[in-house]
């Protein structure tokens, strides 16, 4: 057993008995800061369980980091041999520090974001040695998402894109009339090149009335067309919210677990 693996031993044994006696808040940020160490490249994010069974990566929507934080916790205790990161996207910050990209808040999910994005994943992967990389993105998370798996294929294993904005431009003239996101790149552009080693699933509330369900659902079909293992579900009565889209999320997840 190396130095790095006997660490996570000690750290998971720690947090373990601490639990126990002090609940899951407690012990939720003992395993986020026990973990804390995971090389993630330029991008902060906070760290949960170990092991290289899964490593679950969460990315947030354009309202900012801290909101996904609990379910990323939650996933690590109940799977077994999984890490999971609620990492922070590039330009925004959040309780583990700031992400360094371009244009925080608006056009944002641009070339350089999107590769910075691309080298964290590819170096958490090889920093756990995961067997199997899942990425679960919503609203803006998954619009970086979609475009990663397609510029750099073969990262990921399993892509979850909630509430995705899969067409930038036409979902930028729903919201405001006009497409004036210039510099962000869009998944559609890119369905097509996902490896077809890649499952994607898309879910998106039938009530939602930001990201429209026919958002995701065009770039879905351009990726099957494509032979890409993909797959689409409008979840009934859901919203934009993450909320309204977790219980799916989390149905899908635990499909994609090994």
């Amino acid at each position: 057993m190396g130095q790095t693996e006997r660490y996570w031993h000690r750290a998971a044994r720690r947090i373990s008995t601490l639990g126990k006696g002090l609940g899951l808040a407690v012990a939720t940020l003992m395993l986020a800061s026990a973990a804390g160490a995971l090389e993630m490249g330029a991008l902060k994010g906070a760290v949960y369980g170990s092991g290289n069974r899964n490593l679950v990566v969460f990315l947030h929507g354009d309202s900012g980091p801290g909101y996904m934080d609990r379910f990323a916790a939650s996933v690590a205790q109940r799977a077994p041999g999984t890490t999971t990161v609620a990492l922070t996207r590039p330009a925004f910050a959040g309780a583990t520090g700031r992400s360094p990209g371009q244009n925080p808040d608006r056009d944002h999910y641009t070339r350089s974001n999107n590769k910075a994005l691309a080298d964290s994943l590819a170096t958490m992967k090889r920093a756990v040695g995961a067997a199997n990389l899942i990425v679960v993105g919503h609203s803006g998370g998954s619009a970086q998402l979609g475009t990663v798996i397609g510029k750099y294929p073969g990262i990921v294993d399993v892509a979850i894109l909630a509430a995705c904005p899969c067409d930038v431009p036409n979902w930028r003239k729903h919201r405001r009339g006009n497409n004036s996101w210039t510099q962000s790149e869009s998944p559609h552009t890119f369905a097509r090149k996902v490896s077809r080693a890649t499952r994607v699933i898309a879910v998106t509330g039938s009530r939602d009335d930001n990201t429209l369900p026919r958002f995701a659902e065009s770039y879905i079909g351009l990726a099957r067309q494509a032979g890409v293992p993909a797959q689409m579900i409008v979840q009934s009565g859901a919203t934009h919210d993450w909320s309204s889209l977790q219980g799916t999320v989390d149905a899908v997840l635990r499909q994609t677990l090994r």
